[in-house]
C-alpha cells in the first residue's frame, strides 16, 4: 500500500498548515522509486480566523516536483508560425542559430532574435515591422529530460511598436500528477460485530472512527429504537450512557471501552444481556458525520527525470521544489511552493542480480521444436513443402500449388486453373461460357443458359421444306430438340434465300419437340423449298 502524505494548505496565505503529514512543521522526506498517495486538503480562514474546508467542486489540482527554471540537457526543439515549422534547433543554440532557423522557415516575420536577460535557453523574438502581430508555437521535438517550449508575449504591436515574444525552454517536472479526485469516505466510520454472545461470551462490537471524521455525530439503532446523536470524539462513558438509554437495552447493560486506541471503541452487552446471543443487531447511522475534504492522487517517484536530477547533483539526497497548483473557474493559482528532500533508494525497482536465464537449445532440441529440413517435409533446398503423406503440396520456387504430387491447381508461370489435372493458359476465345469452362471454373457442358435467369441453351440445325403456301396460309414442321420444354424461348436462325413475304416463327410444341412455323400473309401463293435453319431453345 502506498504511503499516504496529507497536505493541509491555507489557500489564502499559500502556506502549509501544521497538520496532516506536516504536523511537525516539515514535509517528510521521500525516496526515489517509491509510490505515494498524495492527499490535498484546501482550507481558508473564516471571519473568526478558524480554518474551514473550501468547496472543491470544479477544482483541479496539479503537483510537480523538480528544479525551477531548469532547461533540457539534450535534444532539439522547433518553432512554428502559420503552419510553417522550422528545422530542428539544438536545445543549447545561441540567438544567432535560432535566428537563422527562424529566418529560413518564416522569413519576413522576425527582424531580430536576442537572449532574454541572464536566463539560460531564453530568447526575445522581435517582429520585422511596427504594428505586425506574431503568434509563434513551439514543438518540444526531441528535448530531454522532457521539456516544453514556452512562448509568451512581451510586447504587443501598435502603430509605432514592434511586437515581441519570449521563447523559453523549460524542463517539465520530474514528478507530476494532475489526476486528483475526491477521497472516499467509505469505511472511515464503521461498526462491526467481533463476537457473538452465548456460552458465557458477551456479544461485542467494534466502533471505529477514523481521523478524517472531524465533526457531527453518530446514531445507534437497536430494533426500532435509537440513541440521540453522539458527537464524534465523545468519551466512552458518553457512548455507554447514550446506548443504555435505548429502550430494550437498559441501564448498566452496555459497556464501552476506548482502550488506548484513539477513535476505537469496544461495545459489549453485559449484565442482563451478557453471556447470551442478542437477537437484535446493533446498527450505526453515520450520515451526519462531518468528514475532512481531501483531493487525492497516486504519485510515483520512479521517473527517468528524477534520476536525471540525481545524476546531475551527484549526491545521496536532492532538494527539488514541490509545487501545488489549483485551477478554479479556469484560473490557475499556485498555493504552495517549497523544497522537499528526496533520498536515493537501495532496493531498486528491478533485480540487481539478473535471474537465471534459459540455456541455449541443442540441435536436437531445436529440431524437436521446428520442422527439420528434408526432401519429404520442408525441402528448403528444393523450395517445396510436403503434406503429412510426403506428397508435394507447394512449390514456391516454380510458383505452383498442387492437389497431389502432380496435379497443379495454381500455376503463376503458365496460367491459372481450378479444374482438371493441369493449369491452363489464359483463354483467348470470344465465347464467355467457353472461356469459363476452359478456366475450369465450371464443368464442360452444352446446356448453360446465356440469357438472364436461363438455366440452359439448346441449339441444332435442320433442313426444312415448307412447300407451296397459298395466300394467307400457314404450315408447321416439327423438329426433335432433346431437353426442350413447354414455354421455353425458341429463336430461329434463317438461312439465305428465304422467300420474300413469308414469316418464320418457332415454339415448343411438346417436351423435346419444336414446331417451326411458316406463314404467308401475302395475296398470292408462295413456295419455300428446302433450306437449313438453326433452331435455338433457351430454357428456364
Amino acid at each position: 500500500m502506498a504511503q499516504t502524505i496529507d497536505f493541509y494548505i491555507d489557500v489564502g496565505s499559500g502556506r502549509l498548515v501544521a497538520a496532516g503529514s506536516n504536523a511537525g512543521g516539515a514535509i517528510p522526506s521521500f525516496t526515489r522509486n517509491d509510490v505515494y498517495k498524495f492527499r490535498v486538503r484546501l482550507q481558508e480562514r473564516d471571519t473568526s480566523g478558524f480554518l474551514r474546508d473550501i468547496d472543491t467542486t470544479g477544482t483541479s489540482v496539479k503537483i510537480g516536483v523538480g528544479e525551477l527554471d531548469q532547461g533540457p540537457t539534450e535534444g532539439a526543439f522547433r518553432i512554428v508560425l502559420n503552419s510553417v515549422t522550422s528545422s530542428a534547433i539544438t536545445y543549447s543554440s545561441d540567438a544567432s542559430t535560432l535566428a537563422s532557423r527562424i529566418y529560413t522557415a518564416v522569413s519576413n516575420n522576425v527582424a531580430t532574435v536576442t537572449t532574454f536577460g541572464s536566463e539560460a535557453n531564453s530568447f526575445i523574438l522581435t517582429a520585422t515591422g511596427t504594428n505586425t502581430a506574431m503568434s509563434f508555437g513551439g514543438d518540444s521535438f526531441t528535448m530531454f529530460p522532457l521539456s516544453s517550449v514556452l512562448i509568451s508575449t512581451r510586447r504587443n504591436q501598435s502603430a509605432n511598436v514592434q511586437s515581441q515574444q519570449i521563447v523559453k525552454l523549460r524542463r517539465n517536472p520530474a514528478v507530476y500528477a494532475d489526476n486528483f479526485s475526491a477521497s472516499s469516505t467509505a469505511g472511515i466510520v464503521s461498526l462491526n460485530k467481533t463476537q457473538d454472545g452465548g456460552s458465557g461470551l458477551n456479544e461485542t462490537y467494534k466502533l471505529s472512527i477514523g481521523k478524517d471524521a472531524e465533526g457531527g455525530g453518530v446514531v445507534f439503532n437497536f430494533n426500532s429504537n435509537s440513541t440521540t446523536a453522539i458527537p464524534v470524539g465523545a468519551s466512552a462513558t458518553s457512548f455507554a450512557e447514550a446506548l443504555q438509554a435505548v429502550t430494550g437495552i437498559g441501564a448498566n447493560n452496555i459497556s464501552v471501552d476506548s482502550g488506548n486506541n484513539l477513535g476505537e471503541y469496544t461495545i459489549a452487552f453485559v449484565r442482563e444481556l451478557g453471556g447470551i446471543n442478542v437477537a437484535t443487531a446493533l446498527t450505526l447511522d453515520a450520515s451526519n458525520v462531518v468528514f475532512a475534504k481531501f483531493l487525492e492522487s497516486t504519485v510515483t517517484f520512479a521517473t527517468a527525470e528524477l534520476d536525471e536530477l540525481f545524476a546531475t547533483d551527484g549526491t545521496e539526497t536532492i532538494t527539488p521544489t514541490l509545487e501545488i497548483e489549483i485551477t478554479e473557474s479556469g484560473s490557475p493559482k499556485t498555493i504552495y511552493q517549497g523544497d522537499i528532500t528526496v533520498r536515493k533508494d537501495l532496493i531498486t525497482t528491478g533485480s540487481a542480480i539478473p535471474a537465471a536465464q534459459a540455456s541455449y537449445y541443442t540441435k536436437a532440441e531445436t529440431d524437436a521444436l521446428f520442422v527439420e529440413d528434408n526432401a519429404t517435409n520442408v525441402d528448403a533446398t528444393g523450395r517445396r513443402l510436403y503434406d503429412s503423406s510426403a506428397v508435394r503440396s507447394i512449390d514456391w520456387n516454380n510458383r505452383r500449388i498442387y492437389t497431389n504430387g502432380n496435379a497443379q491447381v495454381l500455376n503463376y508461370t503458365t496460367g491459372l486453373g481450378f479444374f482438371g489435372n493441369s493449369a491452363v493458359s489464359q483463354p483467348s476465345g470470344t465465347n464467355a461460357v467457353s472461356n469459363v469452362i476452359s478456366l475450369g471454373l465450371i464443368a464442360s457442358s452444352a446446356t448453360y443458359g446465356v440469357l438472364p435467369s436461363s438455366t440452359k441453351t439448346l441449339t441444332t440445325t435442320a433442313s426444312i421444306n415448307f412447300g407451296t403456301l397459298t395466300s394467307l396460309a400457314q404450315t408447321a414442321v416439327t423438329i426433335a430438340v432433346t431437353g426442350a420444354n413447354l414455354n421455353d424461348v425458341v429463336l430461329l436462325g434463317l438461312p439465305a434465300g428465304v422467300t420474300t413475304g413469308l414469316i418464320f416463327m418457332g415454339h415448343v410444341e411438346s417436351a423435346g419437340v419444336v414446331a417451326v412455323d411458316c406463314a404467308n400473309y401475302t395475296n398470292q401463293s408462295k413456295t419455300q423449298g428446302a433450306l437449313t435453319y438453326r433452331i435455338t431453345v433457351v430454357g428456364y
